[in-house]
This record gives C-alpha cells, sequence and structure tokens, in this order.
C-alpha cells in the first residue's frame, strides 16, 4: 500500500504572550484531525528571509505578518500563508483576525452599564487592531450621545514596560480628563501605563479613573499597580480557524483569500473597574445581585426584595441611572454567560448550558437568542 506523502506545514509565532500561547493551543486543535499534516514549529524571525523559508521545505505557513515588507518576503518565498496578526491586514493572503471592533464596542457597553458619562481611550501607532477597536468604542458612545477624548502613543513594544515619556503624555492627559472617567486601553501594556500614569499623579484608582485593557495577559496584568480588567480574546478559536483556513488552502489552492474575524470571549472585570459610576446605592446592589445569582432564575420581584425597595421603585432608578430595565439587564447578563459557556466548553449540551445561566430550558433560551441576537445558541457556539 502506497503511503501518502504528509505536507509540513510551518507555526512560525513568537509566545512571549498568553495570547499567542492561546493561539497555539487552538492550532493544536484545528490540526488534531488532519494525520496528513505534519506541524513544524520554528521560532519567528524578526525580519522574514526568503532563501532561509525555502530551506525549510513547507507546504503552508501561519504566522504574524506585521507588515507590507513581511507580505512580500512571503509572497516571494511561494508559500501558501495564513495571517494570524492585527497588527497588520495583508491584502494577498488569508487572514484571521479578532473583531476588533467588536471589542472596542464591548467596552463601550460595559462601561455604559456601569453609568459612566466621561470617556478615554489609549491607543498606538501603527497598528491595525488599535485604529478599529478605537473606532469601535467612538462609534458605540456615539451612538449613545457620548464624546470620547483620544490619545495615540508611538509604539508600545509587546510586555515591555511604559517608557517615562509615555506614562508622562499619559499623566498630562489624565489630569485633564473629567472625573470620574472611564480609560479604555488599546490592549494590557496599554492599561498598565495608564494605571502606572494614575499611581504617578496621585489619581485614584478607580474612583477617579476606571481602566479595562484587551488580551488578559496575566504575566502583563501581574506587573500592574492595581489588578486590571480586561478584555479576554478568543485566541484559541482564533488558532483553530487559522488552521481550518490553511487546510482548506492546502485542499483548494486556487479558492478565494479567506479574511475571518472573530469576537471576543469575554470581560474579567477586577479592581481598576470596580467602583460603579452610579450615585444610586441600590442600583449598584441590584447588579451585584443579578451578577451573583445568574445561575438560578431571577425575577425583577426577587431583586426588589433584596435590596429593599418597591419593583417599581427598582424599576424607576434602574431606568435613570442606566437607561435600561432591570429585566433586559437580566437577559444582557444571561446571554453573555451563555455565550461564554457555548465557546468555552462545547462538552456541555445547550441544555446544561442553559439551565447554568438561569434559563428555564433550551428551548428558553433558543427563544431568547432569536429575540435579542437574531441568531441560535448553535451558531453561537460555531462562532
Amino acid at each position: 500500500m502506497t503511503e501518502i506523502p504528509r505536507r509540513r506545514v510551518g507555526i512560525m509565532l513568537s509566545i512571549e504572550t498568553e495570547h499567542w500561547h492561546g493561539v497555539l493551543q487552538g492550532l493544536a486543535d484545528g490540526f488534531r484531525d488532519a494525520p496528513d499534516v505534519q506541524v513544524v514549529k520554528i521560532a519567528r524571525p524578526d525580519q522574514f528571509n526568503v532563501p532561509a523559508l525555502r530551506k525549510l521545505n513547507l507546504d503552508g505557513l501561519i504566522t504574524r505578518v506585521s507588515s507590507r515588507r513581511d507580505e512580500a518576503s512571503l509572497l516571494e518565498s511561494g508559500l501558501p500563508v495564513v495571517n494570524v496578526s492585527g497588527r497588520f491586514q495583508a491584502t494577498q493572503v488569508d487572514n484571521v483576525f479578532n473583531d476588533d471592533e467588536r471589542v472596542g464596542q464591548m467596552a463601550a457597553a460595559f462601561y455604559q452599564r456601569r453609568g459612566f458619562k466621561n470617556f478615554g481611550f489609549c491607543g498606538v501607532e501603527r497598528h491595525r487592531s488599535s485604529r478599529l477597536r478605537q473606532r469601535g468604542f467612538r462609534h458605540e458612545l456615539k451612538q449613545a450621545g457620548y464624546t470620547l477624548s483620544e490619545v495615540v502613543l508611538p509604539e508600545l513594544p509587546e510586555g515591555d514596560a511604559p517608557s517615562t515619556s509615555a506614562t508622562a503624555t499619559l499623566a498630562k492627559w489624565l489630569l485633564e480628563l473629567p472625573k470620574p472617567v472611564a480609560v479604555f486601553g488599546f490592549n494590557d501594556a496599554v492599561a498598565r501605563a495608564v494605571a502606572e500614569a494614575c499611581e504617578e499623579t496621585e489619581i485614584k484608582l478607580p474612583d477617579d479613573v476606571a481602566v479595562l485593557g484587551v488580551d488578559n495577559d496575566d504575566i502583563q496584568l501581574g506587573f500592574s499597580a492595581i489588578a486590571l480588567s480586561s478584555i479576554e480574546l478568543s485566541r484559541r478559536r482564533i488558532g483553530k480557524y487559522a488552521a481550518q483556513c490553511m487546510l482548506a488552502r492546502l485542499a483548494e489552492p486556487e479558492q478565494p483569500l479567506a479574511m475571518r474575524t472573530v469576537p471576543p470571549l469575554k470581560i474579567v472585570a477586577r479592581g481598576s473597574t470596580d467602583k460603579l459610576a452610579v450615585n444610586d446605592g441600590v442600583v449598584a446592589e441590584a447588579l451585584d445581585y443579578i451578577t451573583e445569582h445568574l445561575a438560578n432564575p431571577i425575577s425583577v420581584d426577587d431583586i426588589a426584595r433584596e435590596v429593599g425597595v418597591s419593583r417599581r421603585s427598582l424599576e424607576v432608578r434602574f431606568r435613570s441611572a442606566l437607561q435600561t430595565s432591570v429585566y433586559a439587564e437580566v437577559q444582557r447578563q444571561q446571554l453573555d454567560r451563555a455565550r461564554v459557556l457555548l465557546l468555552e466548553t462545547p462538552k456541555m449540551t445547550i441544555a446544561e448550558v442553559a439551565y447554568a445561566c438561569g434559563f428555564q430550558d433550551a428551548r428558553h433560551l433558543n427563544v431568547v437568542c432569536r429575540k435579542k441576537l437574531d441568531c441560535t445558541p448553535g451558531s453561537l457556539r460555531r462562532g
């Protein structure tokens, strides 16, 4: 029996952050059922070298394409390539990205639910993800009638501490912002820089400035002056989709170029956003109760009884503080948790996810998903 030669796919990624560890895990998931593919892990060089790439005898490459020069070198090598870097959108190879505009929208919605009226964004130059997260954050706030103060720093290398000049720029900007203000950092490194600038200027965190980053990188967050809240990206799904994209490219080399975006996973709230900007203690207590009891069916009467006011009073105060109803907030939090469980725990049935999020059964979850999100739990699970 003739043995079919295995195809060699190179994985050329640096692994200095939690994000890339997660992407690698997703790549392993994606290639697990492809026995005819040999995966080769290779350290990513600072610059791609065409002769060196050719010597690797690869049939495909998954890597971070950071510039037009990178893309030109990779095209010259003749390899099918999947780009998984949000820094740069390649135009002649396949791309798998985070849905960065959705990341910005998620940040804006999170802060609005916490009652903030003043907002700031901090990004970095020459980074596609920074620009798109800024756009999503700004658009969501503009839709709600809010304005946004923005500052863009020179390049901030991954994992590095903020420079003295970056901290000084941020400190000046932060001092001029109306308080309390909700600041969204394009990633955890930038959020950390914001937190350090607050410490140096004795601005109180989170009382005067709330800070939210992106990546949920334990290493980066561990060096922050305060426990930083962060948006966790669906990094394993990025890796899995990149593997699927490469397998499809190897099977049909002439198929159209793909650009797939992956929605963010969840917000991990910590001390840097711990203070609600609502002045109504009853509303704050009601929000805490909802968050703590999502696994159980929750009625508005239950919440009102717990916080010691009438249902009518709670509804009026909730609407005044957060511009939404109590029931709408319960369903929003239930759906947020259901989406995370559907993505993170594929072994849980849809019925089990529904029960874990306070829905009556799988049918109830399906009805709410269709009404609120115009999709089914199954389509949420598929991303």
